[in-house]
């Protein structure tokens, strides 16, 4: 009897040459990991090494399982679905395997693969295959030996003597149609024996002599394929890998549910430069879908129906029943199914988004934007990417824009199906989408149907509900049209005041004041030498008295140069505020050292003069002269300040009738229009659908403008009635509108600003966490590793000066390690004692060698020696390091004495350094978030500094200047908190 024979040949026909490509693979993978229960599956490709790594932590498998399961083609993995279950406690999960051939897939990413799997209670299990094996020409798959071993606790396996058993038994079988085969396999197994796979394993995050429990493939050397497919096709695009991988799970909707299994795939550069390519942030979050301008959720029951809402800029949910025609009754073979779908519009106008944050949503609907499918909560390939429009949206929206309304790359969102309830959408077997049968072809032809009515009803002009977008889009429109208008003018304010502050400082350090004044002066003497060569003592008084007139008049044009208004109804950033800040004081000590002096001294010297002058005379020409000026320019300078308020009065006033008459204008030509279409339209023969949308269109146009115009008077209007003036007290300080806004403005601002600023250090906070972490977990390996060598260097004399290294360097990095425990504030529960003695030592292993380079000196006091104080540790350490690191930061650009002196006073440490000090001005801006003089610093310290110390009774705050020394810091401590 004949009898069906598998060639070779059909496991490499099967797995590498079926699947669409390595993404495709690895997302297999990943799906075989959630199939065995794994919470986590990790993906690792280390470019230095030419390596790839992808573990999990689910059951893994015993000798029985590997050989009776996995190197047996057609087996799914809902052939062991009971007994894994019933083994593992976890709920039951949907399994996603069904032909049994999505393992061989890894075939794609390089020739062999090393497994690992232990599952739990067996020994470790490793196999090495390579996958050239499944070329040859005349081997049936009967005749391939694949070595498989178990491994006893703590041994590493044997990697080259499997290799030499693959080619052994390759000898055996190649032919003459095989050529070079066997010298390429040959080539690649030797790779093993230059490679230390416990070095990549470790690189990839596992222990191979510990691993535990799971399954992790060590493939060597890669597809160069794999390195093109992390290369992004144009700079706006994702790279291939990124959109296979990304999404696997669903995080995006409102609502979803936890993942199953956590996906991870980090690119190796370099060993200190990794990255997590698919991380959730990456992917869209729920905050971004919940922001979105608009928003589509329900579920099409088995007859295609749609029962569900559509929330158009945010607006309230709107109950939304939409039939499907095709259905006739009779139950769809597709199933019914969920969808959650969010959309952005085309425009930043249009968009209700900030604009920062519209354009970091367009950069991600770029790279993955699209409509995604979720069975099981498990991503379908490849749905979601964004160079797959499956339900041709782009197509038909280029045929008629006006009728369809969506574009593919501005949604986002989530078709979820069951395993259970839509059983007919099959998957291809090289997952390249479902199979296009009857069911495919209903699933697609519902949705599109969706979109097309949503697009009518709510979008295209005539619809039921389009005034609920239309007015929502104007709205939006104008709102950003006046955000761009007030950016302007916000913006060549300040652009004013900041080149004002620019001519003040430039005049002051050129001590232009002092110069105007000098010369004022002159003048005033040369005034007085004449009027006492004067023969009248008559005209000699008055010569004097319009001198000094003249003279005062230019003092006051001089103090009138140094005052820079500050822009009102304007918010000034953090940056104009500080130079605001350090402009009134520079002005104050112009005014009180230069201008005010220059006063007295003419005053003084023309009272002198006038007394060899009529006394009484000369008094009453000063006085008339000087009450006469005065009331002159007075009256003047208020007369032109109301010829001007009258005259923009009027303006505006001319400027709002011809709004009104524009606005009137333009409804008229509408209504015209649409009246003339109307007498000429021939009703009697049209269709109820015709009639009803020329009924809705001719309406809809009337109704929009009359609407756009109404919005846009009655917004004229409260601007106007805005115009109002409240006044406390005796009514000169009155509070405009401008006032409001400036108050507003400056709050939004410094929100704005603390909010971004925290969230970077929230960012910090967490990567120092993570990274400590993980040097913490690294540290115990090496720790544990150095014990049990040093049993092997004491029998082995070849081996203690390698032990004695490494055990040095050990040292001094676990030292390092022991500089975060002071930092960390959860291993107090309460303050603890910190003595002087200690936070010297600390000092000293922080920063000796770096002083020491810089030819800094570290003087402390014998009180601060010993000083005793109760304290948490993560709030002092940190504040010392601190003032410390940027003392030595400053005093390595200074050219005299480097030295810095911490001192203990009663209730006050002090930290002082020899340097210049602190720039006038900056006395209160070095505790501001963000506020840094160093080119490169982040401004964080000091403001965390004083957080950290009030939020535990203390303070911060820097001393007045001494003549010898520089900046003085005094780190004002607890009540109660000597010992």
């Amino acid at each position: 009897m004949a009898e069906f024979k598998t060639s070779a040949r059909a496991v490499d026909m099967l797995g590498r040459q079926q699947i669409a490509g390595i993404p495709s693979a690895i997302s297999e993978l990943f799906k075989n990991a959630h199939d065995a229960y794994a919470e986590r599956a990790e993906a690792d490709f280390i470019r230095f090494k030419d390596a790839f790594v992808i573990r999990d932590d689910g059951d893994g498998m015993s000798r029985q399982d590997f050989e009776g399961r996995w190197l047996t083609l057609g087996t799914s993995s809902k052939s062991a679905q009971s007994s894994t279950v019933q083994a593992h406690p976890g709920p039951k999960r949907a399994i996603l395997g069904e032909k049994g051939i999505g393992r061989l897939a890894i075939a794609a990413i390089g020739p062999q693969t090393l497994v690992i799997t232990k599952a739990r209670g067996h020994r470790r299990v490793v196999s090495l295959i390579h996958w050239g094996v499944f070329e040859l020409s005349h081997a049936d798959l009967s005749q391939l030996a694949v070595p498989v071993e178990e491994l006893s606790e703590g041994e590493s396996p044997d990697v080259q003597s499997m290799g030499s058993r693959i080619l052994s038994n390759l000898r055996e079988l190649v032919t003459v149609d095989d050529e070079g085969l066997y010298e390429r396999i040959e080539k690649d197994i030797a790779r093993w024996s230059k490679t230390d796979i416990v070095e990549i394993a470790r690189m990839a995050g596992f222990d191979l002599a510990t691993f535990d429990a799971g399954t992790a493939f060590i493939i060597l050397p890669t597809s160069p394929d794999l390195e093109a497919d992390l290369e992004p096709p144009t700079p706006k695009e994702a790279a291939p890998l990124l959109r296979t991988l990304i999404g696997f799970a669903n995080t995006m909707t409102p609502g979803h549910s936890a993942p199953e299994l956590r996906t991870v795939f980090r690119d190796h550069h370099a060993p200190d430069n990794i990255r997590d390519l698919i991380d959730e942030q990456e992917f869209f979050t729920v905050e971004e879908f919940l922001n979105a301008d608009h928003h589509f959720q329900g579920q099409f029951d088995e007859y295609g129906q749609f029962t569900g809402t559509v929330s158009i800029f945010g607006g309230d949910p709107i109950p939304f029943p939409l039939a499907w025609p095709a259905a006739r009754g009779v139950k769809t073979q597709c199933g019914p199914f969920k969808l959650n779908l969010a959309y952005i519009q085309g425009r930043a106008k249009q968009s209700r988004l900030d604009p920062n944050d519209y354009f970091l949503i367009i950069e991600k609907l770029d790279r993955y934007g699209g409509l995604y499918i979720y069975r099981d909560g498990i991503r379908v390939l490849p749905y979601g990417d964004s160079r797959f429009d499956w339900l041709d949206v782009e197509l038909r929206r280029t045929k008629s824009a006006s009728d369809h309304f969506f574009s593919y790359r501005r949604m986002f969102g989530a078709v979820e199906i069951s395993r259970e309830a839509n059983s007919l959408l099959r998957e291809k077997a090289g997952r390249e989408g479902f199979a296009t049968n009857e069911a495919y072809r209903q699933f697609r032809a519902i949705l599109q149907n969706f979109l097309l009515q949503v697009a009518a009803e709510f979008f295209r002009e005539g619809g039921a509900q389009a005034e609920i977008y239309e007015e929502g889009r104007l709205a939006n429109e104008r709102m950003e049209k006046a955000r761009r208008a007030r950016s302007k003018q916000v913006r060549v304010r300040r652009s004013e005041y900041s080149a004002a502050l620019d001519k003040f400082f430039d005049a002051v350090d050129t001590q232009a004041p002092e110069a105007r004044v000098q010369e004022i002066r002159a003048g005033i003497l040369a005034a007085i030498e004449t009027a006492k060569r004067d023969d009248s003592a008559a005209a000699a008084a008055d010569r004097l008295v319009r001198a000094e007139l003249a003279a005062r008049t230019q003092l006051r044009e001089l103090t009138s140069d140094l005052q820079v208004k500050r822009p009102r109804g304007v918010a000034l950033s953090a940056d104009l505020s500080r130079r605001s800040v350090a402009y009134e004081a520079a002005r104050s000590e112009v005014l009180s050292s230069v201008v005010e002096p220059a006063e007295r001294e003419i005053e003084s010297v023309l009272g002198e003069a006038g007394l060899a002058l009529d006394a009484a005379l000369h008094r009453r020409l000063r006085l008339d002269q000087a009450i006469g000026q005065a009331v002159s320019e007075s009256r003047a300078i208020a007369g032109q300040a109301r010829q001007d308020l009258s005259g923009r009065a009027n303006a505006v006033a001319s400027q709002a009738k011809d709004v009104a008459r524009d606005a009137h204008r333009a409804l008229e030509d509408v209504a015209v229009g649409v009246l003339q279409e109307a007498s000429a339209t021939d009703v009697s023969s049209m269709t109820d659908n015709a009639f009803t949308l020329l009924r809705n269109s001719l309406e809809g146009r009337v109704r929009s403008m009359a609407v756009a115009q109404v919005e846009e008077l009655n917004a004229i209007s409260e601007q106007l009635r805005a115009v109002a003036w409240s006044s406390e007290g005796d009514g000169n300080d009155r509070i405009s509108l401008l006032d409001q806004v400036e108050q507003l403005e400056a709050r939004v601002e410094a929100l704005t600003d603390r909010a971004a600023q925290d969230f970077e250090l929230v960012q910090i906070g967490m990567a120092v966490n993570i990274v400590t972490h993980e040097f913490e977990n690294s540290i115990k390996s090496v720790r544990d590793n150095l014990r049990r060598l040093r049993s092997w260097a004491q029998q082995n004399a070849g081996l203690r000066p390698l032990y004695t290294d490494l055990r040095v360097s050990f040292d001094h990095l676990d030292g390092y390690l022991k500089l975060f425990t002071p930092l960390h504030r959860r291993l107090y529960r309460e303050p603890v004692e910190i003595r002087g003695v200690d936070v010297q030592r600390y000092l000293h292993d922080v920063f000796e060698k770096r002083l020491l380079d810089q030819g800094i000196t570290l003087s402390i006091s014998e009180a601060f020696e010993g000083m005793r104080i109760r304290m948490y540790p993560s709030t002092l350490y940190p504040v010392i390091v601190n003032l410390i690191d940027n003392a030595a930061y400053w005093l390595s650009r200074y050219t005299g004495d480097r030295v810095i002196y911490l001192d203990k006073k009663p209730g006050v440490i002090t930290v002082t350094d020899s340097g210049t000090g602190i720039s006038l001005g900056d006395e209160e801006a070095v505790f501001e978030q963000g506020f840094s003089r160093k080119p490169a610093g982040s401004g964080y310290g000091l403001f965390v500094a004083r957080q950290v110390l009030r939020r535990d009774g203390a303070d911060i705050t820097l001393a007045a200047p001494v003549a010898d020394r520089g900046a003085r810091f005094e780190i004002i401590l607890p009540d109660e908190s000597e010992v």
